[in-house]
């Protein structure tokens, strides 16, 4: 978590550079997706704020949660993935 915190720390003070319009957009969507996971961290100490008596509703929470972190994962990937390849890193291309 320490790295992402790095990374939107870092898009943040940068994004006042961008004069592209197309890559300030670009970088707004790729911070938009920082914070979003930034936002969805776990205090394992607290208690639930949602009951989890029921099964099948923690079934589908987890689920959908699970779905939600995937897409911002790959959206992330692949912006990650575009950067990397514009400058021609392509010693990481393992990153999958």
């Amino acid at each position: 978590m320490q790295l992402l915190n790095h990374l939107h720390d870092a898009l943040e003070r940068h994004l006042p550079s961008i004069v592209d319009e197309g890559d300030r957009h670009e970088a707004l969507r790729y911070l938009r997706g920082l914070k979003s996971v930034l936002a969805t961290k776990v205090d394992t100490t607290g208690s639930n704020v949602i009951p989890f008596d029921d099964h099948l509703m923690r079934r589908r929470l987890e689920r959908a949660i699970a779905k939600t972190h995937a897409r911002q994962i790959a959206e992330a990937r692949r912006v990650y993935q575009r950067a990397a390849d514009e400058f021609g890193w392509h010693i990481y291309d393992d990153i999958d």
